[in-house]
């Protein structure tokens, strides 16, 4: 009767752990920054044609910024790419869906932050950049499958 009663529960205990352990495997936060960015620029680029022809002179300037800002090509002072970036998405804003607008603003608060920091270690292509860059593609992403910047 014992022996029956600890398989029983031994049987319970093992397959508790086993669901336990498969429970905790991880679920996509062992993406690096690198991965993140790249994600997010490829998803822009890949919906990027969609935008209309007086939106993709724009989209370029603002693409050739956050690629600097990240550190994928050539260079500049982080402070005016920053502020580029703050007018580019300013001027873009009214013609955004109302659910994009928030998180727009969010990125402007952000750049105009950037732009304004006295911190001399400011470099093209540190993590924390290239996180803000691929915060802007997505949302440059979700606004031109919604609305595609036609509200005006």
């Amino acid at each position: 009767m014992k022996t029956t009663l600890s398989r029983i529960l031994s049987l319970v205990l093992s397959t508790s752990a086993v669901l336990f352990a498969a429970g905790c495997g991880p679920r996509g936060e062992s993406h690096t920054i690198e991965q993140i960015f790249s994600d997010a620029r490829a998803g822009y680029t890949d919906i990027a044609s969609k935008a209309s022809a007086d939106m993709k002179g724009t989209l370029a300037g603002l693409t050739t910024s956050l690629d600097k800002l990240a550190g994928q090509v050539g260079g500049g002072d982080v402070r005016q790419l920053s502020a580029s970036l703050a007018d580019g998405l300013t001027a873009l804003q009214p013609k955004a869906g109302f659910t994009q607008r928030a998180a727009m603003t969010e990125l402007i608060k952000q750049y105009r932050l950037i732009a304004s920091s006295t911190d001399a270690k400011l470099v093209a292509g540190a993590a924390n950049l290239k996180l803000v860059a691929a915060r802007t593609y997505s949302l440059l992403s979700a606004e031109l499958t919604s609305t595609n910047f036609r509200i005006s």
